[in-house]
C-alpha cells in the first residue's frame, strides 16, 4: 500500500503538460519503422530503479535505486551492478545515497545525481570519494558527460542545467517555471534536453542560449539516448518509449502506462541495438532489442 500511495503522489507531482494555448505537434500515427523486442527482465530485488548506465567497456550495467521515496533524504538509496544478461552481480555496490537518479562516467569516476548533490564514486571500488552540494532545492535528476570529461546535470526543481567547473556546480541555462528539466544528452555544439511537464524535447546552444524544439507531446520526458543513425529514443516516466527520427514526428514504440509500468532513465547499446529500461515501481530492468 505504501508503494501505491508513493506512486500516486509522484504522478501528481510530475503531472503532464499544463493547460494552455500552445499548439503541440501530435505523435505520428504511421506504423513505426522500428519495434522493440523484449530480450530479458531482471529479478525484482532492485528497489525503485530509476536509471541504467553501461560502463565504458560495455560489460556492466550500473543501476541507481531510489528505494521508494524519490525526493526524500532518507539515506537508503544505492547503486547496483548487473551483467548484460540481467543478472544482479552486486545488489548494493554503493550505499548511503538518498534517492540516486542519473549517472555519468568520466575517467575513473562515476558521478551520481542525488537530490541536492552530485556524488562522485570510484569506479573500481565503489567508494564515495567526494560530494558536490547544490544550493536550494534543485531536485537533481540526470547526468551527461562531454567529450572533454565535463560533467553536466539537470535540476527538475530548479529547471536548470549545471556543470561541474573546477569542483564547483555552475548554472549554465535556466528554463521556464514548471517545465521540470529531466533527461540530458551532451552533443557537440548543443545540449539535448527533455522535460517532464511541458513534454518537450529541445536542443539548446549553451553559448547563445538559442533553443530549438525537436519534438513535442512526448509525455513525462525522462531519458534521451542516441540510436546511432541520427535518431533518438526518449522515454516517458509514466510508461512510454518513443522513437524520434532526425526529421519527422515522434513515434510511440512501447506503451506500458495501462499496466502501471514506468519507463525511466534508460541507456542504449548502439553495438547490439539494445535498450536497457528501468521500470521504477516494478523493481526491474528490462532489455529490448531495437529492430526494423
Amino acid at each position: 500500500m505504501k508503494i501505491l500511495i508513493t506512486s500516486a503522489v509522484l504522478i501528481l507531482v510530475l503531472a503532464c503538460t499544463p493547460a494552455g494555448n500552445k499548439k503541440q505537434t501530435p505523435v505520428s500515427t504511421e506504423p513505426p519503422a522500428y519495434q522493440l523486442e523484449l530480450l530479458w527482465q531482471s529479478d525484482t530485488l532492485l528497489r525503485t530503479p530509476e536509471s541504467v548506465l553501461m560502463d565504458p567497456a560495455g560489460e556492466v550495467l550500473y543501476v541507481s535505486n531510489v528505494n521508494l521515496h524519490p525526493w526524500e533524504k532518507d539515506g537508503n538509496g544505492f547503486i547496483s551492478k548487473l551483467d548484460k544478461s540481467g543478472n544482479i552481480l552486486t545488489l548494493k555496490w554503493i550505499e548511503g545515497l538518498n534517492a540516486p537518479k542519473g549517472m555519468g562516467i568520466t575517467g575513473k569516476s562515476l558521478f551520481i545525481a542525488d537530490i541536492d548533490q552530485i556524488v562522485e564514486a570510484d569506479l573500481e571500488t565503489g567508494k564515495i570519494v567526494r560530494t558536490y552540494p547544490v544550493e536550494g532545492n534543485p531536485q537533481l535528476n540526470d547526468v551527461t558527460v562531454g567529450n572533454d570529461g565535463t560533467v553536466y546535470f539537470s535540476g527538475s526543481g530548479s529547471n536548470t542545467i549545471y556543470r561541474l567547473k573546477e569542483g564547483k556546480p555552475e548554472a549554465l541555462f535556466t528554463g521556464n517555471e514548471g517545465e521540470r528539466f529531466n533527461g540530458l544528452l551532451w552533443e557537440k555544439d548543443r545540449m539535448l534536453l527533455i522535460t517532464s511537464t511541458s513534454s518537450l524535447f529541445k536542443a539548446i546552444n549553451l553559448e547563445t542560449k538559442e533553443v530549438k524544439i525537436l519534438a513535442e507531446n512526448i509525455g513525462q520526458g525522462d531519458a534521451i539516448v542516441p540510436v546511432g543513425n541520427g535518431g533518438y529514443i526518449t522515454t516517458s516516466w509514466i510508461g512510454a518509449v518513443f522513437f524520434v527520427p532526425a526529421e519527422g514526428a515522434a513515434v510511440k514504440l512501447l506503451d506500458t502506462e495501462a499496466i502501471g509500468e514506468n519507463a525511466a532513465d534508460a541507456c542504449f547499446d548502439t553495438t547490439g541495438q539494445i535498450l536497457y529500461l528501468p521500470t521504477f515501481f516494478k523493481n526491474q530492468v528490462k532489455a529490448y532489442r531495437l529492430v526494423r
